[in-house]
């Protein structure tokens, strides 16, 4: 019996190592909040089109996503010379063209010119950098025109960009919201101009509101797995200390009621706090919850108005993907609730993966000295790391 006992709890042990190190170790090394591009199009009824495109600089001039990003090598190429700074946005630049490509139904647009971050505006954001210093977003513009008689445009993204979300603006329309795949590609999109004798109305079918909700959905789920690594970590940490289901769901409840108001009130323009403030509260609410599951062996009658109160923040934490889509007001409902629904898709695909990892042992009594306390101490740790480490790139 002994033996066996031991087994398990090397078992579980091996488990939590393993899930837990892969999360907490890797963000350590990195700060850096990334950021969703936005694309802005506008289409003349002469053909012309400009394209305005907001995006992470630095992590497209090492050819990786924003997600896939490495602080320190992004910082050492910021504070490099001009001549680094000038060779990485020529080949970016390159690079650049050579994948956006834009096609129609009669052949492909033609791109006049492409107006790129520059030298000047580099040493510009260096000197001057917001708060916390990366992501660093910048502008570039693209202008063209399409082929006479195109009755759709489709647009290629280079996939390095990550995320993006596009509107676009046709004379006589409102603008519409559509979806850039993973692979940076968008779905032919209707060109309903004066004159043309195809006449819909209201959104064409191919910027309608099911593609855009689908990569809403796509989005929230994604913010949680695998890119939340904070927010994995606090839902890990609710999910520790209450053994029995009930609990856990009051938790998750007001978890998520919390971060809904916040996330919608901010999407709104109701509320708003800066990502310096907001990232270090949610790292150190992170820190707290572990901090309790060792402190208190069960769920005490303030947790869940704990849980709220910090749902609050993570909710401005969410929103920041969401403020500046630059999207119809219309549109942003359907798209607030898309992404709430993917987060929480997001949260309970957390819940049972630790479930299925450890939950079946929960009754036993080595449950809690095996694996809530050392569970609750790395959790806890990683949190007090983050708190110091966003407080720093704020006051530097």
């Amino acid at each position: 019996m002994r033996n066996g006992r031991l087994f398990r709890l090397g078992v579980c042990g091996r488990l939590w190592l393993a899930l837990l190190s892969g999360l907490c170790l890797p963000p350590l090394a990195s700060g850096h909040l990334p950021q969703v591009a936005l694309a802005n199009v506008t289409v003349e009824t002469n053909g012309h089109f400009s394209l305005n495109l907001t995006f992470d600089v630095p992590p497209f001039i090492f050819g990786v996503t924003p997600r896939q990003a490495d602080d320190t090598v992004l910082n050492g190429w910021l504070d490099g010379s001009t001549n680094d700074l000038a060779t990485g946005l020529a080949s970016a630049q390159a690079r650049f063209e050579k994948k956006f490509t834009v096609a129609t139904d009669h052949g492909p647009g033609t791109i006049d010119t492409v107006i790129f971050p520059t030298v000047a505006d580099m040493v510009r954001y260096r000197e001057s950098p917001p708060t916390p210093r990366l992501p660093a977003m910048l502008m570039m513009a693209i202008e063209g025109h399409l082929p006479p008689g195109s009755d759709t445009v489709a647009f290629q993204f280079p996939p390095e960009l990550g995320d993006v979300l596009g509107s676009i603006n046709l004379p006589g329309q409102a603008p519409a919201a559509f979806a850039v795949n993973s692979d940076g590609s968008v779905a032919p999109i209707p060109l309903l101009l004066p004159g043309q004798t195809k006449v819909a109305h209201g959104l064409p079918a191919a910027v309608s509101l099911w593609p855009v909700v689908g990569q809403y959905l796509r989005l929230g789920f994604k913010h949680i797995l695998p890119e939340g690594l904070d927010h994995i970590l606090f839902v890990l940490g609710l999910f520790l200390l209450s053994c029995r289901l009930k609990p856990l769901l009051w938790q998750v409840t007001a978890f998520t009621l919390a971060h809904s108001i916040t996330l919608g009130l901010a999407l709104y323009g109701v509320i708003r706090l800066p990502s310096s403030v907001v990232e270090p509260l949610i790292a150190l609410s992170i820190a707290f919850v572990a901090v309790e599951n060792i402190c208190t062996p069960k769920l005490q009658p303030w947790r869940p108005f704990v849980v709220f109160g910090f749902g609050l923040v993570h909710g401005l934490g969410f929103s920041s993907v969401l403020l500046s889509l630059g999207l119809p007001r219309p549109q942003f409902l359907p798209a607030l609730l898309a992404f709430n629904s993917g987060v929480e898709l997001g949260q309970f695909t957390v819940i049972l993966a630790a479930f299925l990892c450890v939950g079946w042992w929960r009754e036993r009594r080595w449950y809690r000295p095996a694996i809530i306390v050392p569970a609750s101490a790395l959790i806890a740790v990683t949190g007090i790391y983050w708190t110091v480490q966003r407080i720093e790139v704020v006051l530097h």
